[in-house]
């Protein structure tokens, strides 16, 4: 996992002092290795390294290496300038580094992200008559690419986002992993192209002041919602969508989807051999997600996920795998240390445990913004960040995650009333009686019943039950987003049930690419590379295609799960039905000794009160003290004020004229330099 950025001018030279700082600006995401390459419109090509450069890739004399120039540079309008920042995790030496170019110079990459089937793709493409002088994943892209095309996407088993300038074609090739665990932002203004790994790189170097996205703004205050679509917080800044490519050349850009679930598969068996087929997937992408050149660990929050993926791991290892996990001390509801202590002894892990105390809150919560680079929409990035931050102070790399488990497998309880739904629309009442008390107990009668008999209730009924459970969040709304329309996007139609077309949505637009910006982020602020078995693509498209009564029975939900890996997960992490991701105990904290603070951050004038009209919010607050559950709430407005403070109002960009510390044979580059060398070596040539 690192750190890309880029250029692409169609008409003008690339700015390289803004390359430069965008690189910079992720250091944190490529502690290990720098690099940048710049193309111009012959082809000629100036390859450069920078403080973080090791001295044995400036030295290893392969074509991609840094301080090489390719070619008679005949003027300084480079089209083309790539960025690359290494964490490294695979092939740790100089042929790792990147931009990394093939064996002709035509092609270069700059890549983020782990393709976990390179090992049978490099035997597939050697057998084909491709050669390698190295050991990475990004090698295997280059070949891939230069055998099959675009068509290689379909092969990679991994998580990626990377740009491919070819130089026969003269096109920029940018591609994203299917369900968008690695970024990929983008401006595009019709002639001049910038992309990075994270917002801050595009943001904080562009010459003017950004905006923020009004539309965005009023999608997290009235709908909680974040990361619905490839709009970002930002004007004019977008993401690649997950599971898509862009092309872009002198005949303008265009958008592809090179993969998409499909609403048709459905899974042909007995429950036994699903439940082995599962067993054997799931346990193959853990396998490859194990590969790499340093000690991998895992993440250990105490539900089946997590349980799943650290079990399932250290059967495959040769010595204990190190287990990083957070508890906190305000009550059972916080403390899974039972549930985790079970797994450590199942597994034979070696355990880390975190238990803050809060009292670093706000210090941390700012640095969460400030990474995140947009709003949050729940506390959890919190226990995460605390996570991340142990296993940084460990040594360790590279962590396996549970992340997808719920979206895939119908984790969440929400899911037992759409069952319902979907078990009186093919008319089983019989099954519709029998699990409705318990689905009641669990999540209350009246929401219960509003979600499974939402499709006959008239809309005079179903407007005010919506508001009710959206604790009003509308009429909260802010000067500047009144009067605008406020749209809730649904599920999909065409999957058949509910169940199917609302894990669809949640995995697609509703919450997992929010989990995964969560996620990429907080790693990365610590230079961790997080891998999700869950979201290996053949584990997903199986579980899409199981019938939903695999994925729920009666009020348990990821039933598959539990069946397929009874051997491994300790039972009493199997009969667990209450754990929801990493509980935070924020709301203790706010209530009490952080109390004022909260209301000093939301209360006090500025860009926050234009969208959440302060009398409102005021009495939210106060109901929100004395008890009632308005938490998620809180902690929206609390990261969308810290957002616009730091990104918006302060206006804090770091675009700085200094020179860039690029190194290049003799000299440290820029474009006045550069340009003054060509006409030096022009006249002698002369």
């Amino acid at each position: 996992m690192c750190g890309i950025a880029g250029l692409y001018c169609r008409d003008e030279r690339v700015d390289l002092g803004r390359l430069h700082h965008m690189q910079r600006l992720m250091r944190h995401r490529g502690p290990h290795d720098e690099g940048a390459v710049l193309i111009d419109r012959s082809g000629a090509v100036i390859t450069m390294g920078g403080p973080d450069t090791p001295r044995e890739a400036f030295a290893s004399g392969l074509r991609f290496a840094p301080g090489r120039q390719d070619g008679a540079v005949r003027d300084a309008s480079f089209q083309i300038g790539l960025a690359h920042r290494r964490l490294a995790i695979v092939d740790l030496g100089p042929t790792g580094h990147q931009p990394m170019c093939d064996g002709e110079g035509r092609l270069w990459i700059t890549y983020n992200g782990e393709i976990y089937n390179h090992v049978e793709l490099r035997d597939e493409l050697k057998r084909g008559g491709a050669t390698f002088v190295g050991t990475s994943d990004t090698e295997v892209i280059l070949a891939a690419y230069r055998a099959w095309g675009a068509d290689c996407l379909s092969r990679l088993n991994g998580m990626f986002a990377f740009a491919l300038w070819d130089g026969g074609s003269q096109k920029l090739f940018c591609a994203r992993d299917r369900l968008g665990v690695k970024p990929f932002y983008y401006q595009w203004d019709g002639s001049r192209f910038a992309f990075a790994s994270e917002p801050r790189a595009l943001v904080l170097t562009q010459p003017q002041r950004i905006q923020a996205r009004l539309a965005a703004v009023r999608d997290l205050v009235a709908l909680d919602w974040v990361d619905h679509d490839t709009h970002t917080f930002f004007d004019g800044l977008v993401s690649l969508a997950p599971g898509h490519s862009l092309t872009l050349g002198r005949d303008g850009l265009s958008i592809r989807r090179w993969w998409t679930l499909d609403p048709d598969a459905r899974a042909t068996g007995s429950t036994a051999e699903w439940e082995a087929r599962f067993r054997d997937l799931f346990t193959d992408a853990v396998r490859i997600r194990l590969r790499a050149d340093v000690e991998v660990g895992a993440c250990l929050s105490g539900g089946t996920d997590s349980s799943a993926v650290v079990t399932t791991a250290a059967r495959q290892l040769e010595r204990p795998m190190h287990a990083f996990t957070v508890a906190y001390e305000e009550g059972p509801a916080f403390d899974e240390r039972p549930f985790m202590r079970s797994v450590i002894e199942a597994s034979g892990a070696t355990s880390h445990l975190v238990v803050p105390d809060g009292r670093d809150f706000w210090t941390v919560f700012d640095r969460i913004v400030e990474s995140q680079a947009e709003p949050t929409a729940g506390p959890g990035v919190y226990s995460q960040w605390k996570v991340m931050d142990l296993a940084h102070g460990s040594g360790l790399r590279v962590l396996l995650d549970g992340q997808g488990g719920d979206e895939i497998l119908a984790g969440y309880f929400r899911y037992l009333p759409l069952r319902l739904r979907d078990l009186l629309a093919t008319g089983d009442v019989g099954s519709f009686v029998r699990d409705l008390g318990g689905v009641a107990q669990r999540l209350g009668l009246v929401h219960t019943f509003a979600l499974a008999f939402e499709p006959w209730l008239p809309a005079a009924l179903v407007r005010p039950l919506r508001r009710a459970f959206g604790q009003g969040k509308d009429r909260v709304l802010g000067e500047d987003l009144r009067g605008r329309e406020i749209e809730s996007p649904g599920p999909p139609a065409g999957w058949g049930t509910a169940v199917r077309a609302q894990q669809v949505f949640d995995a697609t637009q509703r919450l997992l690419p929010s989990l995964l910006r969560y996620e990429d982020r907080n790693s990365m602020a610590f230079g961790i590379e997080t891998r999700l078995p869950f979201l290996d693509y053949r584990v997903v498209e199986f579980a899409f295609s199981l019938p939903d009564e695999q994925k729920l029975s009666g009020t348990t939900t990821k039933s598959i799960l539990r069946r397929a890996l009874a051997d491994r997960i300790p039972q009493r992490v199997l009969e667990r039905r209450d754990k929801m991701g990493f509980e935070t105990p924020t709301d203790l904290w706010l209530r009490g000794r952080e109390a004022g603070e909260l209301r000093r951050r939301l209360l006090t004038p500025g860009a926050l009160h234009a969208w959440v009209n302060p009398d409102a919010m005021r009495e939210r607050l106060a109901e929100f003290a004395a008890g009632r559950n308005l938490g998620l709430q809180v902690w929206r407005w609390l990261s969308l004020e810290a957002w616009a403070r730091e990104y918006v109002v302060a206006d804090p960009r770091v675009i700085e004229r200094a020179q860039p510390d690029y190194t290049h044979p003799g000299l440290h580059l820029n474009y006045e330099q550069v340009q003054q060398r060509i006409e030096q070596e022009t006249v002698g040539a002369a």
